[in-house]
């Protein structure tokens, strides 16, 4: 999946889920290697529907199953958490649909508050990362940035309990 249909993805309607989505999501989420058939097992259901079940919700969006890379164990030891002040809304949505769409780019949201745009990126160099930021800047429509670089990483998954969204 491109990173551009992944970001229209997490902007369309939310997906009404029901219990036995939210064990499905909630045992991937612990496992997201865990064989359908032992999904299956845990659940009490045929194995086809769990994997009619799982198609539904990738196919919408609503989850993705990947592999969390640790930055660190990788090579890539400069992260940095950007805040950016845009100029105007329409320039604000191309510089983010630009940012949505480079591999450096982890985590792209528009925020409430004295700033427009968070944005995190990861290099395996300082230099990278100071190209990066003094590039982003320069931009037109970016007014200030504000830059945090992370000194020691505590978690890198994003994840919240899926039970609490049961409509």
């Amino acid at each position: 999946m491109s990173d551009e249909a992944h970001y229209q993805k997490i902007e369309s309607t939310p997906l009404n889920l029901d219990e036995l989505d939210i064990q499905i999501v909630q045992l991937l989420h612990k496992d997201g290697r865990m064989p359908f058939t032992e999904i299956a097992k845990k659940v009490g259901v045929a194995e086809a529907t769990i994997r009619n079940r799982v198609q539904r919700l990738t196919n919408s969006g609503a989850i993705t199953i990947q592999a969390y890379l640790n930055p660190d164990k990788l090579g890539f030891r400069n992260i940095a958490l950007i805040e950016l002040k845009l100029v105007d809304f329409e320039q604000a949505q191309a510089i983010a649909s630009e940012l949505v769409n480079q591999d450096s780019v982890s985590y792209v949201a528009f925020v409430a508050g004295s700033y427009d745009l968070f944005v995190e990126v990861t290099y395996d160099t300082n230099e990278g990362l100071f190209d990066f930021i003094s590039a982003l800047k320069a931009k037109s429509g970016v007014s200030s940035c504000e830059t945090a670089i992370v000194l020691k990483l505590l978690k890198t998954q994003y994840s919240f309990q899926a039970k609490s969204i049961i409509t």
